[in-house]
């Protein structure tokens, strides 16, 4: 009776689950791109699993968009789900555009914007947007094919092109059958890892390869589909779990023993020596073509953190109303991160202020950010009941 009282058990049209995961990771997304040391950094990126934010969100992306659209596409039919995913892709478009303006907005009005315009590697990639004279013609041509943006904001792009592709991806799934699909997207992925080039001239395909991270997104979107057949698959299999679950434990045993996280030394955890360590990351788990590595570790961790939430939902409930805010609103939590990211660049001393303060800044933008979400949500437009006359009754004889 107590077990079932600490279970999950919402019987909502939402899964208030994938919200909390897509809102921790969005968490972690607003925590490493402020780019100061403090408590949740040394947690966010790859600390007890090699697994990302990115990766997370990418896959749960896929899980709800398919669920989603994929009743949808049974309900009414092709042409309503390429209408609703076509509104999605501009929506994104419309939202990395309008923010990379409002950047260009803002350094023309004399702000810096260092803090979101350069990504580690290419310094000089965003110029135009920093330096006025060097706003020209093409500057706007790149603007509108999404080739550049701000560094904290350019998977934005990559969205654009997955929910495109999400069209011919679940007329498939309806169609011909999920292992086709499956088989599409791995062969997709394998030229790409014997053959890495981009398919676009974007900035955002240097972190983000699209043919790499489709990959991720097509199998969120198939899980999404098939999600009650595969829930019903997985109840069946009684030792699947703990096998997951020991695997689970491998990868945090090797995540422990990064040499170059930040963090306390009790956090460090000597599993696999230094050298060890190193190989094993640059040849299995590269990040931004996907080794293989990091896709086991996600296929594990996600599963185990699934079911740890469904087993201790009363536990963690306590932050699900910032966590789930986040995740059902990611899009305008991803917006505001933007902002609040710069703010935290300008506040005086932050890249020297002590662990404590800088913890107190981070948690200060998150709970904002959730606020702020949740009042616009409340004082959405709904539409107006019309109160009808009543019909005029004739008079008797």
């Amino acid at each position: 009776m107590l077990r079932r009282r600490w279970q999950y058990s919402d019987q909502g049209k939402r899964d208030l689950r994938i919200d909390w995961l897509r809102g921790l990771a969005m968490t972690c997304v607003i925590v490493n791109h402020s780019r100061i040391t403090s408590a949740f950094s040394w947690f966010s990126y790859e600390r007890f699993w090699l697994v990302t934010a990115a990766e997370v969100f990418v896959v749960l992306s896929g899980v709800v968009l398919g669920g989603v659209y994929g009743r949808r596409l049974v309900r009414d039919g092709w042409l309503a789900v390429t209408r609703g995913l076509a509104r999605r892709a501009m929506l994104l478009y419309a939202a990395f555009i309008g923010v990379t303006l409002s950047i260009v907005a803002l350094s023309r009005a004399g702000l810096d914007v260092g803090s979101v315009v350069m990504p580690y590697d290419h310094p000089d990639a965003l110029r135009w947007i920093v330096e006025s004279q060097a706003l020209t013609l093409s500057a706007w041509r790149d603007i509108a094919l999404m080739r550049c943006g701000p560094w904290v904001f350019e998977i934005i792009g990559l969205y654009v092109w997955l929910v495109v592709a999400a069209v011919p991806c679940l007329l498939a799934l309806r169609f011909i059958g999920w292992r086709p699909v499956l088989a599409a997207s791995w062969s997709v992925y394998l030229w790409y890892r014997l053959a890495p080039h981009a398919i676009t001239t974007a900035d955002f395909e240097a972190a983000f390869p699209i043919l790499a991270w489709q990959l991720l997104f097509v199998h969120g979107v198939a899980v999404g589909y098939h999600r009650a057949q595969l829930t019903e698959f997985i109840a069946r299999q009684r030792r699947l779990l703990p096998a997951l679950a020991g695997a689970a434990a491998v990868f945090a045993a090797l995540a422990l023993s990064n040499p170059w996280s930040d963090g306390p030394s009790w956090l460090y955890w000597n599993v696999f020596s230094p050298d060890h360590f190193a190989h094993l990351y640059f040849n299995y788990f590269s990040l931004a073509d996907l080794g293989i590595g990091r896709l086991l570790n996600l296929a594990v961790a996600l599963p185990v953190g699934y079911a740890l939430l469904t087993s201790c939902w009363m536990l963690v409930r306590p932050v699900g109303t910032i966590f789930v805010s986040l995740g059902q609103h990611s899009l305008g939590a991803f917006i505001l991160h933007v902002y609040g990211v710069m703010a935290i660049a300008h506040l005086p001393g932050a890249s020297d202020s002590s662990v404590v303060t800088n913890t107190v800044v981070q948690l200060l933008l998150i709970v904002a950010i959730a606020v702020l979400l949740n009042a616009a949500h409340r004082i959405e437009v709904r539409p107006k009941r019309i109160v009808t006359a009543p019909r005029p009754q004739p008079v008797a004889a």
